[in-house]
């Protein structure tokens, strides 16, 4: 009886070690999820600024060939970072839609986010420095002690009250 259920666990577990993930063939489903993402992260080179998958072109030189070219490699079991890197062997970097993190593409990243806040910093300071500096009216109002010595001063505030009044 010890043998009987050992067997039974024995040929129950098989079918689980057998089936491999990554030797199955892709679904339809799957096949097609891959193919939109691959479309949707590499850019066409007609020069129209558009991914593979979004090309306004119906006849596109480069993306309708580059679309079979994945489509094959689809076919062919090729996983998607294969395919990607199939493609920028075929094609060259440019046709990544985004640059890679690494060498002097990691400028590419940085210098976006680096420019704008050097740009706000600089606003910050311009709009401080407008914020501090004296209006003209301020700038050209004597001081309290002033006047009562300024001969010049009296005698003018005198002939305006005298005009005002």
């Amino acid at each position: 009886m010890k043998y009987i259920l050992i067997l039974l666990m024995l040929s129950l577990a098989a079918p689980a070690f057998a089936a491999d993930p990554a030797v199955a063939p892709m679904t339809k489903l799957a096949k097609d999820a891959l193919y939109d993402d691959l479309t949707a992260n590499l850019a066409c080179r007609c020069g129209c600024g558009t991914t593979l998958k979004t090309c306004p072109h119906e006849n596109c030189s480069f993306a309708v060939p580059a679309r079979k070219e994945i489509r094959g490699f689809i076919d062919q079991g090729m996983e998607r970072e294969a395919i990607k890197a199939q493609m920028v062997s075929l094609h060259g970097e440019a046709i990544l839609a985004q640059p890679t993190f690494y060498g002097f593409n990691t400028l590419a990243w940085i210098t976006p986010f680096v420019a704008i806040m050097l740009v706000g910093y600089g606003v910050a300071v311009v709009a401080k420095k407008w914020a501090s500096a004296k209006t003209p009216a301020q700038a050209k109002k004597p001081a309290e002690g002033t006047q009562k010595t300024d001969p010049y001063l009296k005698k003018l505030h005198d002939e305006l009250d005298k005009f005002e009044g």
